[in-house]
């Protein structure tokens, strides 16, 4: 069986203008604005994106605020830390600085220790309760 052939005409933009009535001056100011519009949604959209991305790079970075403790040689005595009959709870390493909680005549107490320093920064009395009264 033979199909008759038809003759076949590419479809052109330039038809497709022809054919086209130009636009009412409401219906032009409307698409105006929507192209506008568009233009900065898309803008809000990709600076968002490039923070967004510029914030996992900077999380998943190196960190170079706290350098690593050089080793040393030996001991070093810390004198005062901890008093006499004090029982330790836990410690923790943050950098170049020590945390020290333990436990002193019923009170919680935390000490945070210079290490390179070997010097006492800060002490804290935890507990319940108003604060103590400064001098």
């Amino acid at each position: 069986m033979v199909l008759p052939s038809r003759s076949v005409r590419p479809i052109s933009s330039s038809d497709d203008e022809d054919d086209e009535a130009p636009l009412d001056p409401a219906i032009e100011r409307v698409r105006v604005r929507l192209k506008r519009l568009m233009l900065v949604s898309v803008a809000t959209l990709m600076i968002g994106l490039v923070a967004v991305i510029i914030a996992v790079l900077y999380k998943v970075g190196p960190m170079r605020d706290k350098p690593a403790l050089a080793a040393a040689a030996g001991e070093t005595l810390v004198d005062g830390v901890l008093p006499p009959g004090s029982r330790l709870i836990s410690t923790a390493l943050d950098g170049r600085t020590m945390t020290l909680t333990f436990e002193d005549g019923g009170k919680l107490r935390v000490v945070i220790v210079d290490i390179e320093r070997a010097k006492v920064l800060r002490r804290l009395v935890l507990g319940s309760g108003a604060p103590p009264d400064s001098p």
